[in-house]
């Protein structure tokens, strides 16, 4: 097989469609997971909301490359799926202009030689610094069969990956298992003698403003709706954080995302959180009593009834309006069963959650993308 060493910038052309922010509009950014995990799409937000960078146009069929996290794999493929989307100044767009099959380049940038290739066109000699220069990457090379044998091996990889997302497929259909036990334990309970209490007499809300400084270095948090719990950003620069406030917050809190609560943004925090930050949007409460597991507040919190109460204090007409503002939450009244009954449920449901997230296809797939990718890359595929 015949393979061409070929520079970047001769099949790829870096696109860059400036937005013109309206601090009154609302916003669908992009983010990228690392190690090959593809794009995801943050919360909408408003134009006042966004950080300081630049934004730019995002659009289907581009190579999408963060350049502070791409040589962890951050790289992706953007779909119609993002049209309309905005991505800041840290993502770079890039359009394919000679033969080359952008899914093929994807792929090689996941594998052990093309993450190599992202580490030495990026500047830095720490993670925070790592940063890939535009010049730096379109002036690599890279080695490229013919655009036939690329789409081979892309359409032989998209194969074989669609397996492997059918499995996580199944996955990621556990959860409503869990959800339907959380129905049935919080019924059964809520039939008994419950005492009906207000949040804010057994929770308090606990969050430490920080100042944040630009040339620091921020984690910062989200929230998934559905109670699939905390999104760990990747590290930035103040400068790029939203012009919010920001806050520290403790362990073992009860978290809901005050625009999405409503929608089953709620969670509680651990240990792993300890030492990230969280805007203005998210409510960290702890308990001062005894009669209260927090656990069991967050799961009865995402059952029916307990998101009923949690829509009903977010008004709003329209999703990007619907806040739950702290008195309100804190005037919910909540049936509050005895101690051990909370306990029990709590018990329940976060041991099938942990079994869940730790079964075996969580440990067994992650080590079948790279050898996948580097026997594509090899000639064995």
């Amino acid at each position: 097989m015949e393979v061409n060493e070929v520079q970047l910038g001769d099949v790829l052309t870096l696109e860059r469609i400036p937005v013109d922010i309206d601090p009154d509009a609302e916003y669908r950014q992009i983010g990228i997971k690392s190690f090959g995990n593809g794009i995801f799409h943050r919360d909408p937000c408003l134009g006042c909301e966004l950080s300081k960078l630049k934004y730019f146009q995002v659009h289907p069929d581009r190579l999408i490359v963060s350049n502070i996290m791409a040589w962890e794999g951050a790289i992706g493929i953007s779909t119609e799926s993002e049209s309309g989307f905005v991505g800041s100044a840290r993502f770079l767009s890039y359009r394919p202009t000679g033969d080359v099959d952008i899914r093929y380049l994807n792929y090689y940038f996941q594998s052990s030689d093309g993450i190599s290739l992202i580490r030495s066109a990026s500047t830095g000699t720490v993670a925070r610094n790592q940063t890939l220069s535009p010049k730096n990457f379109e002036k690599s090379t890279v080695p490229l069969p013919s655009l036939d044998e690329q789409r081979r091996i892309a359409d032989k990889l998209d194969s074989s990956f669609s397996r492997v997302n059918d499995v996580e497929a199944l996955r990621s259909r556990m959860p409503q298992l869990l959800q339907e036990l959380r129905e049935s334990l919080i019924s059964s309970v809520l039939r008994s003698n419950v005492t009906p209490v207000r949040v804010g007499d057994v929770v308090a809300l606990t969050r430490t403003e920080i100042e944040v400084a630009s040339d620091g270095l921020y984690r910062a948090i989200g929230m998934r709706s559905f109670g699939k719990g905390v999104i760990h950003y990747a590290p930035v620069p103040g400068s790029e954080l939203s012009k919010l406030r920001y806050f520290t917050f403790p362990e073992g809190a009860l978290v809901l995302s005050n625009i999405k609560a409503w929608e089953g943004a709620i969670g509680v925090t651990r240990e792993s959180e300890v030492g990230y930050v969280a805007s203005n949007r998210f409510l960290f409460y702890l308990p001062v009593d005894e009669r209260v597991n927090v656990s069991y507040l967050r799961h009865y919190l995402l059952s029916r009834p307990g998101l009923a109460q949690v829509s009903a204090n977010s008004p709003g007409g329209a999703d990007r309006n619907r806040t739950l503002g702290i008195k309100r939450f804190e005037q919910i009244e909540l049936p509050l069963p005895e101690r051990s009954e909370q306990d029990r449920v709590a018990l329940a449901l976060d041991t099938l959650n942990t079994q869940l997230a730790s079964s075996y296809l969580g440990t067994a797939l992650p080590a079948l993308r790279p050898a996948l990718l580097n026997a594509a890359f090899s000639g064995q595929l």
